[in-house]
Formats: C-alpha cells, sequence, structure tokens
C-alpha cells in the first residue's frame, strides 16, 4: 500500500507498463474501482483516486472548488505520474476532473496522459442545464439521487447515513456547477468516451461531442446501462479499455 491519501492501490505492480488512475463520480470514494484490478492484465496497474470528504478521507472537508482542486492534486500526485506511462479513466464528475487535470499537467509540467478515457458526462464546453443544485434543500437533493439511480436505498431511507453522504454530494456538486470551461485549443491525446444506452441524465449526442476537446483520435463506446451503468459493467469497460491500448483502434 502506498503511503499517499490521495492513493488507493489493491495490486502493486511495480513492472506493469501503463498505470491507469482512476476517478470517481460525485459522492463515490476510490471503492467504486476495487473490482476493476482482477480484470485488468499484469501490464496495467491501477490507481484509485481518494477525494477528500470521503472513504478514509471521510473526516477531510471536500474541495469545491475545480480550479482549486486540480492545483492541488497536481502537487500532491505528480511524482506518480513520472513513474511510468499513464492514462486516466473518470465516471460523471470523475470525468471532467480527470479532463482538466490532463490539461493542467500539459500546460504546467509538460506532461500528459497518453489517452483519456471520459464516461457518463457531457464534452466540458457544453454549458450544464442547471447550475444550483448545490444551493437546494435535502430534500430535492434527495430526490435528484433517487433519478440518477446510483446510491443504495439503504442510504437513503437511513437519516444517519444521509446525514454523511449530503454534504459530500452537495459540495460535488457545487464543484461541478461553478466549473468554467475556459480553454482555447484542443486537448493532443487520443479520447474514448463511454455512453449508456439509457442514460436520461446524459445523453448521447452530448457525450460525442469529447471529439471536439482533442486534436487526436476520438472513439464512442454505448454501453448498456443508466448513468451508472459503471456499477454493472465494470468487466465490459475494462476489456475496452485494455483492447484500446493494446490495438489503439480509434476513430477520427
Amino acid at each position: 500500500m502506498l503511503d499517499n491519501k490521495w492513493i488507493t492501490v489493491n495490486d502493486l505492480k511495480p513492472e506493469a507498463k501503463y498505470r491507469i488512475f482512476c476517478f470517481p463520480y460525485a459522492g463515490g470514494s476510490s471503492s467504486i474501482y476495487n473490482s476493476w484490478y482482477k480484470h485488468l492484465p499484469d501490464d496495467i496497474e491501477l490507481f484509485s483516486i481518494e477525494l477528500p470528504g470521503r472513504g478514509r478521507r471521510i473526516s477531510e472537508p471536500p474541495i469545491r472548488n475545480m480550479n482549486l482542486l486540480i492545483r492541488t492534486m497536481v502537487k500532491e500526485l505528480l511524482p506518480y505520474f513520472k513513474e511510468k506511462r499513464f492514462i486516466f479513466f473518470g465516471h460523471s464528475m470523475g470525468a471532467l476532473i480527470s479532463y482538466e487535470l490532463a490539461i493542467t499537467l500539459l500546460n504546467s509540467e509538460g506532461i500528459s496522459p497518453e489517452k483519456l478515457f471520459v464516461s457518463a458526462h457531457r464534452a466540458p464546453h457544453i454549458p450544464r442545464v442547471s447550475s444550483q443544485t448545490f444551493k437546494q434543500s435535502d430534500e430535492i437533493l434527495i430526490q435528484k439521487l433517487k433519478e440518477l439511480n446510483g446510491t443504495a436505498e439503504v442510504i437513503l431511507n437511513t437519516p444517519e447515513l444521509l446525514d454523511l453522504i449530503l454534504p459530500i454530494m452537495r459540495a460535488d456538486l457545487e464543484l461541478c456547477e461553478t466549473y468554467k470551461f475556459n480553454h482555447s485549443y484542443p486537448l493532443p491525446i487520443p479520447i474514448t468516451a463511454f455512453a449508456g444506452d439509457s442514460d436520461k441524465n446524459v445523453l448521447i449526442d452530448s457525450v460525442t461531442k469529447w471529439d471536439d476537446v482533442t486534436s487526436d483520435k476520438f472513439n464512442l463506446e454505448i454501453v448498456k446501462g443508466d448513468h451508472f451503468f459503471i456499477n454493472e459493467q465494470s468487466e465490459e469497460i475494462t476489456k475496452k479499455i485494455v483492447e484500446l491500448l493494446s490495438v489503439q483502434n480509434y476513430v477520427k
């Protein structure tokens, strides 16, 4: 286990060719990627990102501003980006974080992931339809969680558990809803975007627009499921990542 509170590693692979950094969705912790290492070959090492305010960092205040989060992550994680070839994967909020981190690393450090895998999030330059959810009442926030279908019933029906998760969700929604896209040039690395075929919150057309923010190749993968298809389709997603890393069959 690494001595870094930002990273969770189930299986260190010193000889791995690639390191994949995985970023969680809003309200999620690094544990959402716990099963992924079982599906990855020996030449891909999995580093799951643990953000403040959840998991073993539950006692820390969550970060509510994207720029602050990215600056902090660059400072804390830069040595791990320099050790070997790396790629990013992010689901929903994690997709936005991974994109911003990739651009910042390129601008400030002259390094970037070799490939960016984004999932269940519209392209970053497309404005949000709603931008004030984080200011709404607990009741409205709980209804939003029910609509997304990614929170266990036991949490939604247990006040003590809701008291833990609602502040994290509110902070993560603020992070996303106050995000401002301000990049005038595309990212010069391949992007693969995953979209759920029955995701009512993120339409496939908006995911396709990730093609606009890369000057390299783009690939769209449609996966069976709603917004949280990642919870049921982890084996399919990791299989596709391994396939694309091996054969690099992106289309443009």
